[in-house]
């Protein structure tokens, strides 16, 4: 074996350790843990998660924020990667730093802006009393403030997925539709947004999985009534003390993302066939 090929297999087994020990077998603990009752194997836990209506309500509230968002991160990410991929060369660098610049951030420093902006002393409040005393809103601690830090959040992986792919495309494929006589819009559609396809599902991937885990958004900007699924989860361990059942919640929140993840594989398998 090459000396190369021999470096690269030990580094790649180290890799495979390093994601069973720390990643494989907490989630094992957590499963057994999640089917464990005083001792015994049980379902229990899972019973009372889909007995309780506060847990089904959070469930659902998860389901709608993560859709809701993804679907706005892809949106305004295809719109933002095809403006940096229209870019001269020499600018879309400037324009993909713009891109990354929050995520060189903390994101409780992100969300501190976010409370700073939509609260009653904001300058958007300030703005609506000063025309009108009457006009104060609530824009604080409710679900449209958990979608707006979430898409903050996720639109930068969004974006960065699909403008890889439109990067990847194959100049001389939209030339040709255009030297044919297809007007922009109609090369557009037919051409260059389905060849973009597969970064617009690898951006769904990301920016559904994220959105369903997170947890420090529905804290700062939603309140307790706009808690999802790891917030629960989280309680159920650390301040209720009940890690059965905030270990089934975990486990129920890691299908719903596999589920969905799976669903958009699927597909992006369909559009692949439909080519």
């Amino acid at each position: 074996m090459p000396r190369i090929q021999r470096y690269y297999t030990i580094m790649g087994w180290i890799a495979v350790a390093y994601m069973a020990v720390l990643f494989l077998y907490p989630l094992l603990r957590v499963l057994v843990e999640s089917l464990t009752d005083d001792g015994a194997f049980s379902f229990q836990n899972y019973a009372d998660f889909f007995a309780g209506k506060v847990y089904l309500e959070v469930l659902g509230r998860t389901l709608w924020i993560s859709v809701v968002s993804t679907v706005i991160a892809l949106v305004l990410g295809y719109s933002l990667a095809y403006f940096i991929a229209t870019r001269s060369a020499r600018s879309q660098g400037l324009w993909l730093m713009f891109v990354l610049a929050p995520m060189f951030m903390s994101l409780t420093v992100r969300l501190f802006g976010w409370m700073i902006l939509l609260g009653g002393e904001g300058p958007i409040n300030s703005f609506l009393t000063g025309l009108n005393p009457d006009w104060e809103l609530s824009l604080l601690f409710n679900t449209t403030a958990v979608i707006l830090g979430i898409v903050h959040y996720i639109l930068p992986f969004a974006a960065l997925n699909i403008y890889t792919s439109l990067k990847k495309m194959d100049a001389a494929v939209l030339e040709a539709s255009t030297m044919l006589g297809a007007s922009s819009a109609r090369t557009f559609w037919r051409v260059t947004f389905p060849l973009s396809l597969p970064g617009v599902f690898a951006g769904a991937s990301v920016a559904f999985a994220l959105s369903a885990n997170t947890f420090l958004v529905p804290i700062m900007l939603g309140g307790p009534s706009n808690q999802m699924l790891s917030n629960m989860a989280y309680d159920s361990i650390v301040k209720i003390g009940n890690f059965g059942l905030g270990s089934a919640i975990s486990i129920l929140l890691l299908i719903v993302v596999v589920l969905a993840l799976s669903m958009i594989g699927r597909l992006e398998k369909g559009g692949r066939h439909a080519e």
